[in-house]
Formats: C-alpha cells, sequence, structure tokens
C-alpha cells in the first residue's frame, strides 16, 4: 500500500515538473510532492524493505543498518522540508514580490531546516523537539496559504484565477491536516496519526480527477477540448470545400444555360420568361456569395504579422461601433494598458474584435454596458469583452465554438463567427475562452502567450 502510494505522489510530482518544466513555481510544487513523498518513502523501508531483509538476509546486519538510515533520514528529509517547499511554492508563484526579495526570503526561509538538522539526532532513532518545529512548521503554513490566497483573490486573468482556485482547494486544506498528523499530533504523543495521510492523498488524487475532467486543471481538460475544436474545425473545413467546388461548378452550369434562355427569352419577345430567369440569376448570385463567405471564414487563415499597439486598435473599432450603441443606448467602457505591444495580424484582430463586439450589441437590444479590458496577466496579454445581454443558456455553452452553431435566428447567420475568432487565436498561440450566464452577460477572453508581447516603452 505504502509503495503504491509513494509511486503515485511522485508521479504527479513529475508530471507537475513536465507541464511547465522552466516556470519556479511547478518546480517547487514538484519539490513539494518529491519532499512530502519521502515521508512515505520511509515507511517503506520500515514496512516492506526491512522485514523483507529480515527474513532473506538474517545475518545482513549491514544492510539493516544501511536500511535503518536511510529510513530515518527520509523521514527527516520530510518533515524539515515539507514545510520549505511549499512555502517556497507560494512565494514563487505570484509577481507581487521582486525577485531580489524572494531569493532573500528563499535563503533566510532555510535557517529552521538547518538549525533542525544541526540540534536532530537522525540514527539509530530519530527524535524531533516537536514543539520546537510547530513554533516554526506552522507559521510556514500560515504564510504560504494566506499567500496563495491573496494570490487568488488578486487574479485578473480568469483562466489563472480558475488554476490559482483548484490549486488552493487541492493544497491548502490538506496540507492543513498533513502538518497536524506529522507535527502538532506528535506533540501528544500520538505518533501514528500520520497514517491518515494515504487516505488524505487518495481523496486529494480523486478530486484532481475529478476537477481535471470537469472544469480542467493542469491544462488537461483544455487540451481534450482543443483536439476536439481542431478536428472538428478540420473535418469542417475539409467537408465544406468540397461541397463548395460541387456547388459552384453546378452554379456554372445553372448561369450558362441561363445566359442562353435569357437570350432566347429577348429574341423570342418574353418578359414573364425573362423575369422568371432573373429570380434564377438572383437567387444563383446569392448561393454562391453565401458559398464563399462561408469558404471565407473556414479557410485555413495565413497570418499577415506586425507590431501594433492593440489598446490603440481596439480605440479604433469601437469609433465605428458607437453611432450604433448609442441608438441601442449600449453604454461604452473601456479599461486599456495601453503600455503593451503585441505582435499580431491586425487584420485578423481586428475582425475578431468586430465580431466579438457586434455579438456583444445584438445581446443587448433592450440596452446596457459594453467593456473592454486589456491588461497583461502572469502568462497572457489578455483583451476581455464583456457584456450585459441575455447571455448563453447553460446547455448551449459548450457548442459555441462549433463551427455552424447559433442560437441566433437570423438568416444571415451561419454560426461562424466564433468558429473564425477560435481559428486565428489558435494560429496566434492564444486561446478563445467564454463564459456566459444566462440573462446576465457574456464575456470573452483572448489570450495572447508573453512571447508575442513586449513593453511600448
Amino acid at each position: 500500500m505504502m509503495v503504491l502510494i509513494l509511486l503515485a505522489i511522485w508521479a504527479f510530482g513529475a508530471f507537475v515538473l513536465y507541464t511547465d518544466p522552466k516556470n519556479t513555481s511547478t518546480r517547487w510544487a514538484s519539490a513539494t510532492a518529491f519532499i512530502g513523498g519521502c515521508g512515505f518513502l520511509s515507511a517503506v523501508f520500515n514496512e516492506t524493505l526491512m522485514p523483507l531483509v529480515k527474513d532473506s538476509f538474517p545475518l545482513s546486519s549491514a544492510l539493516s543498518a544501511a536500511l535503518l538510515l536511510a529510513s530515518r533520514v527520509s523521514s527527516f528529509i520530510c518533515q524539515v522540508g515539507l514545510p520549505y517547499t511549499f512555502l517556497m511554492f507560494a512565494v514563487h508563484s505570484g509577481d507581487f514580490l521582486r525577485q531580489k526579495t524572494k531569493t532573500i526570503l528563499q535563503y533566510a526561509a532555510l535557517l529552521p531546516p538547518l538549525v533542525m538538522l544541526l540540534i536532530t539526532p537522525i540514527y539509530p532513532v530519530l527524535q524531533f523537539d516537536y514543539w520546537l518545529m510547530v513554533a516554526w512548521v506552522m507559521p510556514y503554513f500560515v504564510a504560504a496559504s494566506l499567500i496563495l490566497i491573496f494570490l487568488y483573490k488578486k487574479e485578473k486573468d480568469p483562466l489563472v484565477k480558475q488554476s490559482r482556485l483548484f490549486t488552493n482547494i487541492l493544497v491548502i486544506f490538506p496540507m492543513l491536516l498533513v502538518f497536524i498528523t506529522i507535527y502538532v499530533m506528535r506533540t501528544q504523543n500520538h505518533y501514528e496519526a500520520w497514517r491518515y495521510n494515504s487516505l488524505i492523498v487518495g481523496i486529494q488524487f480523486l478530486l484532481i480527477l475529478v476537477i481535471s475532467v470537469k472544469y480542467g486543471f493542469l491544462g488537461v481538460r483544455w487540451r481534450v477540448e482543443k483536439r476536439r475544436l481542431d478536428s472538428t474545425l478540420r473535418a469542417m473545413t475539409s467537408g465544406t470545400q468540397i461541397i463548395n467546388h460541387t456547388i459552384k461548378n453546378e452554379v456554372g452550369k445553372i448561369s450558362l444555360y441561363t445566359e442562353r434562355m435569357q437570350d432566347y427569352a429577348e429574341k423570342s419577345n418574353q418578359p414573364a420568361l425573362q423575369e422568371d430567369i432573373q429570380v434564377i440569376k438572383q437567387s444563383t448570385s446569392h448561393l454562391l456569395d453565401m458559398v464563399n463567405r462561408i469558404q471565407g471564414q473556414l479557410r485555413d487563415i495565413s497570418l499577415r504579422e506586425e507590431t501594433i499597439q492593440p489598446a490603440a486598435l481596439i480605440e479604433h473599432v469601437l469609433q465605428n461601433l458607437h453611432p450604433l450603441a448609442e441608438q441601442q443606448q449600449v453604454e461604452i467602457r473601456t479599461e486599456l494598458d495601453d503600455q503593451w505591444l503585441l505582435r499580431c495580424d491586425p487584420v485578423q484582430l481586428r475582425e475578431i474584435l468586430i465580431n466579438l463586439t457586434m455579438n456583444a450589441l445584438e445581446a443587448m437590444k433592450k440596452g446596457g454596458t459594453l467593456t473592454l479590458h486589456l491588461f497583461l496577466s502572469k502568462k497572457h496579454l489578455v483583451i476581455a469583452v464583456a457584456d450585459t445581454g441575455v447571455g448563453i443558456a447553460k446547455e448551449n455553452l459548450p457548442h459555441v465554438l462549433d463551427p455552424f452553431f447559433s442560437t441566433k435566428k437570423t438568416g444571415t447567420n451561419f454560426g461562424l463567427g466564433l468558429s473564425y475568432c477560435y481559428n486565428v487565436m489558435q494560429k496566434h498561440q492564444g486561446t478563445l475562452e467564454i463564459y456566459s450566464v444566462k440573462d446576465e452577460g457574456t464575456n470573452v477572453f483572448l489570450y495572447f502567450p508573453h512571447q508575442r508581447v513586449e513593453s511600448a516603452e
């Protein structure tokens, strides 16, 4: 049992590190998992390997002594290192501290663990002063927890905020229970309370699985959704191109024979037939227009990139929108951080913003507020378009990016606007997220990666 728990914890630590190995907070999160697993490693030495050695090699005292030493060292590393790595994970999770301050804290926080190393007998019996341990371990836990809660409260980026929320749920309360069983209970001579940590770890893994599947955590659900959307777009693009090609060929034949019929009608002086032919020509022209519009929005987009000031582009889009907004009694608000430059295709970005703002106005026929934000978060440059319109029903929300899905009842809408926006954002190595509540409004977030952003200064 202990072996399985140990492998699960270390596998999770390795997976976390794999998700973003260059990120400092990710490395500390991984270190916390590996250090925490050392407690179960100690139990594996004590309860699995040492009895096995005694049964198989009853005269091998040196091997037994080595395993005993390994057990004591593993337990020491877990109990002394876990509070430190947890605190460092919290410190490095945000940018509220300067790098120099983080480095100072990183070294200063090592003092209590080093003191414990100097004063604690490790072999043959590990003898901690648990009252002294609690005196510095619990402040480390409280400080780390407060930092994580503060970072969640101040976060603007919805993707990062959601990730911080789930991280706090999966970390703070379980770590509190772990600290109580490892340190506090031992001040009362309850040395076996640590065994409850197996149950805590099991619940943690169950929560991680549920959250990853239902809401997305550590990128799991997003990668699944991305593959589904990409696959759908590829299939729709390929199928639409075939259909469009066929339609154009058939419309070409109809146009050819229509011209011949029109010549005959003129020569034979048949005005009624000429009127019917005009109806056919208008229908074929309308059909070709629809085909071209659909193909244009599903085509493989090629970017023509420039470095622009996105705040200025947003202002330009809104200038053209003001007359319609005033007509519908929609108030436009902006919070635009103009100190950032973005490497993008300005024509495509302008089309995205026009799509999103027009969707917002259509959702506010009876008036409301349209708000556009531009800000830099920890991971992205974010453009947010928020309205107070009719919102999107919960059952429709998972499908709004699907090609040809639309809740609008107009005959000129093909349900391709958001698919096009998603496609363009993918080309920019970014993403698009939609949050909406029926009868309350919709928020659409465009995320551009940091490597496309630079300071205007």
